[in-house]
């Protein structure tokens, strides 16, 4: 996931860079009446654009960190019918394998059976 935010930044001040590189190689034009254009300048467009991908990025990098750590209580079934209750965060879940608060890697049998509560 931080790649991802990595990744948009680089994007970000490349795009940046090659704008003020295309700006900078411009010959002056001489100034036009403001007042006869109705868009908004390119410059602000272009941030709030960006403002707008770092929101959504933080936004969506924040739910999937909740989600990640939210503990679940897992029960597992044994084929006798014992019960063992452990947590376990829900990103340390994978499929028949998990690993609990306290550090303990659980792998489940063919025959046991896996119960899992949220919060």
């Amino acid at each position: 996931m931080l790649s991802k935010i990595l990744l948009t930044i680089a994007v970000i001040v490349t795009v940046m860079l090659v704008y003020r590189t295309k700006a900078a190689s411009r010959q002056p034009t001489p100034a036009q009446d403001s007042g006869s254009q109705g868009s908004l300048p390119v410059r602000a467009v272009a941030v709030v654009i960006i403002f707008m991908l770092v929101a959504v990025s933080s936004a969506v990098f924040f739910f999937k960190y909740q989600s990640d750590n939210r503990i679940i209580t897992i029960r597992v079934i044994s084929e006798d019918g014992a019960s063992t209750i452990y947590q376990a965060r829900q990103k340390a879940i994978k499929g028949r394998h998990f690993r609990t608060l306290d550090n303990r890697n659980i792998t489940l049998g063919e025959s046991d059976r896996m119960e899992m509560d949220g919060p």
